[in-house]
């Protein structure tokens, strides 16, 4: 993945109610500000520039939300099998 596009990732994500809620907070500047406390920067924009960064980030962040989203749609299907 390029570095570019972990910031620009994150940006989108952080406008989605669904992100929001796997961060536990609730609207934008608060997944942003929460993204940027587990990964350990001050901006972003740091995702894109610091190697060490940008793993926390994958390991963190991105990876932990795929997870969640495939549990979650393991969880609808499971209720569409009853």
């Amino acid at each position: 993945m390029s570095g570019q596009r972990a910031c620009l990732w994150t940006v989108l994500r952080c406008r989605e109610q669904d992100f929001q809620q796997f961060l536990g907070v609730d609207g934008e500047e608060a997944a942003a500000s929460r993204v940027k406390e587990v990964c350990e920067v001050e901006s972003r924009a740091q995702l894109d520039r610091d190697p060490a960064a940008q793993a926390r980030w994958n390991e963190r962040i991105r990876r932990a939300y795929q997870q969640h989203l495939q549990n979650q749609k393991g969880g609808r299907d499971a209720h569409h099998n009853d």
